[in-house]
């Protein structure tokens, strides 16, 4: 499954580095041997630094392991810290690159007194090092106290052993500050991360790229390259490295481009281009190949199919050098052919009818090769028995097998289809015999979203795996394709559109594979109790979850005090209600919303999150101008300084100009929001439609306005400020705003107790105690009101938890009893 953590490096301001701290709390006793395994990733961004580091107490050696890069070499030294360097091993930065993921594994033999270190199965080394009877090291990746030199690199399958216990981190979390173990514990905390386990289910746009001319596409799962040309160009997106370089031919392409249908050919490195069909009279080639080693075009073959086959399946099958093509739709039938470019003798075959189950004429029909069953798959797409379109047409969702080499198909499964149609897009991904991954989204809408869903081979059986890619469908040449990148272990996706037929725009999509599925993207940690123990020292927003059942008070009965709990003396109260008021049906906006309480999610138009586009550049630099937003804005200046501080004045300017393009772009599907510069100062402007969790707050507190109203209560029990932010930018914003609502909150807090309205009292004090989990006043203004409701568990569990919370907040137990609190 996806997995891991990302950590962001020297090339970051050192606020923003990423660390990876385990056992700082609890501190295992290890013994005998002690094993550290876990696969890394580094990446060529030209830093280096601390990867590891084992701190013990002062008794025993702190070891690191340092990365570094040397000529075309990468570099591991094991150190003790402040004292020598221990091992030096060394692996060609070609390997590693390849490699994607190298596993390590450092073990320290405390019997035998012997630390080794393994770079996968390229190098090993051992060293002497002290003999003791246990080792309680506090494991740290990434920065460390004083070490800030760090490289980028992500970390996944992290396992640590001894001849006791075997703690594995799958590291499957996709929010917060804490990492848990495979059984939910909690081990450590995280800073300045990006969970990988998001990449499994959000698509990333790698890049985005135009032309102004008729243009195909293609990319190559060999070498991670993304081609994208038109007759005289040739665009190349570098997925591993992350970069995209045009080429000019020095000879145009020889075929006239009209959809540019292509495939590659691995075995001579080629780039196929071929068209079956032109409106006008037509006399060339209709198939050329491109050197994609010395960018020259060569004709392959002039013959002129004359059929026009919109949207037709193809796959072509590298081992016999051969494209099919399957179906398609033009001069107002749909087709159900099958035919064949062979490449050894330049020609196409003359089309037949392949299926002995009759596959009806179609389109959009999606074609892929399995490469454990040796079979191409058809799934799908759109037609009707005659062949007619005037006669209609219906949408299958059918999947065939078909022998590459006789033709000779079976009929696998048709799925009586009740959800929202769609056409699959091209290309089928098939990994084993058991699942068929393909993309869908309904061509009949111009403006939609491309959905990713696993089918069974066996059944049909299928569920949604990520989020979605928009998609602007209205004219014949727009497409996406599939492709599986096993060397990058991602599905990547070509999608491209255009609005005329002529320009288009190629986006680049890729995600980690294998993807989940939302339910999956939450479902670690699993609730186990040492995990909900944990969130209860962390954060009252998570403890209070939940309402409080409220009773109708008898009058005239008290209760007694018991050796700090409370004992009822009456038979308990008929229920009236549950909740702390009474509802109102108010939700949190499910579109056009943006919260930055609790995790910063953004909704666009259709109610999509789209927080993933937000990098953490962006986020910063959105929410500087935000909470700027109350005056005039943010003078460029002064953002200059907080986001650029290091980069020279000619410099700053570009990157700024850059980013706030970037974020207007990231904003540009939610409505009644955008970015304004006015006299040199950038601000937010919202308007309705757009909801703004900390713009609502804000507007609330300029108003002196209660904070116990429904939804401003739900807002704050979201989460802190910017949770999971450490960003020093923004310290001053938290504190001012957390002193703000404390600040309302006692003003209420003192006005209903005067009124003595003790449901709307304890809503107020437990709403403070979820802004400041050790807030003394609200534990006695909250126990009052209890008392004085007659609820006596709600009283008990009320104070336990406080208690909990100070525990663990500050480190020991909460002075005073129940019984003292309610008679203080």
């Amino acid at each position: 499954m996806a997995q891991g953590i990302q950590l962001t490096g020297s090339n970051h301001p050192i606020e923003q580095r990423s660390s990876v701290r385990l056992f700082e709390q609890n501190h295992p006793n290890f013994r005998g041997i002690v094993k550290i395994n876990f696969d890394l990733h580094i990446r060529d961004d030209g830093t280096a630094g601390y990867l590891i580091r084992l701190k013990n107490n002062a008794q025993h050696p702190t070891y690191n392991l340092y990365f570094d890069k040397e000529d075309n070499e990468a570099v591991f030294r094991f150190n003790e810290e402040g004292k020598s360097g221990l091992i030096r091993l060394a692996i060609s930065m070609d390997k590693l690159k390849k490699q994607r993921w190298l596993a390590i594994q450092m073990t320290y033999d405390l019997r035998e007194g012997n630390i080794s270190l393994s770079l996968g199965e390229f190098a090993t080394q051992s060293v002497r090092a002290p003999r003791l009877d246990s080792y309680s090291p506090v494991v740290i990746f990434g920065k460390s106290d004083y070490l800030i030199d760090v490289p980028s690199f992500s970390l996944r399958e992290l396992v640590i052993t001894d001849e006791q216990r075997k703690l594995v981190f799958p590291m499957k979390e996709s929010t917060g500050i804490v990492i848990h173990d495979e059984s939910g514990i909690p081990r450590g905390k995280v800073s300045n991360v990006t969970w990988l386990f998001n990449n499994a289910y959000h698509w990333h746009r790698s890049d985005a790229i135009y032309s102004n001319r008729k243009s195909g596409s293609e990319y190559d799962e060999k070498k991670q390259l993304a081609y994208y040309f038109n007759s005289d160009s040739l665009y190349i997106h570098h997925l591993r490295e992350g970069f995209t370089e045009a080429i000019r031919f020095a000879n145009a392409c020889p075929v006239l481009i009209k959809l540019g249908n292509s495939f590659i050919d691995s075995t001579e490195n080629r780039l196929y281009v071929y068209e079956t069909f032109y409106e006008h009279p037509y006399e060339g080639p209709t198939v050329a190949s491109l050197g994609l080693s010395d960018y020259t075009w060569r004709v392959e073959s002039s013959q002129y199919l004359g059929n026009e086959l919109n949207h037709h399946g193809a796959l072509y099958l590298t081992n016999q050098r051969t494209l099919f093509v399957f179906g398609g739709f033009g001069n107002m039938l749909y087709n159900n052919n099958l035919m064949r470019y062979e490449i050894a003798n330049s020609t196409w075959t003359t089309p037949q009818n392949i299926s002995n189950d009759q596959i009806l004429p179609r389109y959009f029909t999606s074609m892929g090769y399995g490469k454990a069953t040796k079979k191409v798959y058809l799934f799908g797409g759109m037609g009707n028995e005659s062949g007619q379109h005037i006669v209609g047409r219906k949408y299958f969702y059918d999947l065939y097998e078909m022998d590459p080499t006789s033709a000779s198909t079976k009929k696998l499964w048709q799925l009586d289809w009740q959800e929202p149609h769609f056409v699959p897009a091209r290309g089928l991904v098939i990994p084993d015999d058991n699942w068929i991954y393909m993309l869908g989204y309904p061509e009949h809408v111009s403006r939609s979203l491309i959905q990713l869903r696993r089918f069974s081979l066996k059944d049909g059986s299928y569920e949604k795996l990520g989020d979605s890619i928009p998609i602007y469908s209205d004219k014949i040449s727009t497409r996406a394709k599939l492709y599986h990148d096993k060397n990058l272990q991602k599905l990547i996706a070509l999608v491209q559109e255009s609005d005329d037929d002529i320009r288009s725009k190629l986006s680049v999509y890729e995600l980690d594979f294998p993807a989940i599925s939302q339910t999956k993207l939450h479902a670690f940690p699993n609730g186990s109790h040492g995990n909900r123990a944990w969130w209860i020292g962390l954060s009252a927003a998570f403890i209070i979850a939940g309402a409080v059942v409220v009773y109708r008070r008898q009058i005239g009965k008290q209760p007694t005090l018991i050796t700090g709990t409370i004992q009822p003396k009456a038979p308990k109260p008929e229920v009236v209600e549950e909740g702390l008021l009474k509802p109102t049906g108010w939700k949190h906006p499910d579109k056009n919303s943006i919260f930055l309480f609790g995790d910063f999610t953004v909704l666009d138009r259709r109610g999509n999150d789209i927080s993933h586009l937000f990098s953490t550049r962006l986020r910063q630099v959105f929410c500087l101008i935000l909470v700027h937003s109350d005056a005039a804005g943010i003078s460029s200046t002064l953002l200059s300084y907080l986001i650029w501080p290091d980069k020279p004045k000619d410099k700053v300017k570009t990157s700024r100009g850059v980013t706030i393009n970037n974020l207007r772009k990231a904003l540009s599907t939610v409505e009644g929001i955008e970015i304004v510069y006015e006299n040199g100062h950038y601000r937010v402007a919202i308007t309705s439609p757009c909801y703004c969790d900390y713009s609502v707050l804000r507007a609330q507190l300029a108003k002196n306005k209660d904070l116990i109203a429904e939804d401003i209560n739900l807002l704050i029990r979201r989460g802190s400020f910017l949770l999971g932010s450490d960003d020093p930018l923004f310290d001053e914003a938290k504190s001012k705003l957390e002193d703000e609502l404390i600040s309302n909150l006692h003003k209420s807090i003192v006005e209903l107790e005067k009124q003595q309205n003790w449901t709307l009292l304890f809503a107020a004090a437990d709403l403070l105690i979820a802004l400041d989990p050790v807030h003394e006043m609200g534990l006695k203004k909250g126990l009052k009101a209890l008392q004085m409701l007659n609820l006596i568990q709600q009283t008990n569990r009320f104070y336990a938890r406080f208690t909990a919370n100070y525990q663990q907040l500050l480190g020991e137990e909460y002075p005073h009893t129940l019984q003292q609190v309610l008679t203080l």
